[in-house]
């Protein structure tokens, strides 16, 4: 494939619009290894200059990190990390619903097996509250497919209810009682007993007697109830996972179930990206 070819496709991805530009994935799953330091590139722009990127109304990025995603591109773990890692407004006008409906995918499949960056991205105060609540969901993932990893995020999590990871009234907290649940809480009980008698787990978010429901489940239904939600938000099919992935509505593909809702969203259902462009920004807590 030219560097002709690579910068039309490019081009094309970059342009707003709510038509899913299925020839052009069809062309760059044929070319990955040529296409893949670009869209790595894409990826790094943004990290390095979101507010001209946002005021540009560029839109390769979506594709860009979908496809990456779906090569389970390792090269593209920190580059997306710190893609994500931006300023709250150009975070909402440039990810828009992604950064809580598929980031944690995007975190899980291009981590390589290594956790250490996503767990980086969870303690960081610096980093969007929604961002670091992703980066919860994506540690879980990998729970969810490596039950050996199970052990290295329990002892993760339960060393962040010290009360000063996050404010005291944010849903950090109560975000993070929700993943334990995901995990299945067990030996964790007694910790987020303890962070919920401080006032720590926001009640109308999880409730104690929630977490109790979700220990009495036990461990086995817990993890198949996890890998069945994990599945639903990674479609073997590679048009419906990227097409899903990218918010588009496209109507010559099969209507698939959308995926089941993250935790750590308040903000509603996904929109196209052209139609966030315009839209009214959303109060975050």
């Amino acid at each position: 494939m030219s560097d002709f070819d690579i910068k039309g496709m490019l081009y094309t991805f970059d342009q707003l619009g709510d038509t899913y530009l299925r020839d052009e994935v069809e062309e760059a799953l044929l070319h990955r290894e040529e296409i893949t330091p670009h869209l790595i590139k894409i990826i790094e722009t943004v990290a390095d200059n979101p507010l001209l990127y946002s005021l540009e109304q560029r839109n390769a990025h979506i594709y860009a990190a979908s496809l990456l995603s779906y090569f389970e591109e390792t090269a593209a773990h920190r580059p997306l990390i710190r893609a994500f890692s931006i300023p709250e407004e150009q975070l909402v006008d440039i990810w828009g619903d992604l950064t809580t409906e598929t980031l944690p995918t995007f975190l899980y499949r291009t981590c390589g097996g290594s956790l250490e960056a996503i767990k980086e991205l969870v303690v960081n105060r610096n980093v969007d509250l929604y961002v670091r609540c992703a980066a919860m969901e994506a540690l879980s993932y990998a729970v969810a497919f490596h039950l050996e990893c199970r052990d290295e995020v329990i002892h993760f999590f339960q060393g962040l209810f010290t009360g000063e990871e996050a404010e005291s009234d944010s849903i950090y907290w109560a975000n993070l009682a929700a993943t334990l649940c995901d995990v299945h809480p067990g030996e964790s009980m007694e910790i987020l007993r303890r962070a919920d008698e401080a006032g720590l787990i926001h009640q109308g978010f999880i409730s104690l007697e929630n977490i109790e429901e979700s220990n009495a489940m036990g461990f086995e239904t817990a993890i198949e109830r996890l890998r069945g939600l994990v599945a639903s938000r990674m479609p073997a099919d590679v048009h419906a996972y990227i097409s899903w992935f990218a918010e588009f509505h496209q109507d010559e593909l099969e209507q698939l179930p959308l995926p089941p809702k993250g935790k750590c969203k308040k903000k509603g259902a996904a929109k196209p990206k052209s139609t966030k462009k315009g839209g009214k920004k959303k109060k975050r807590g």
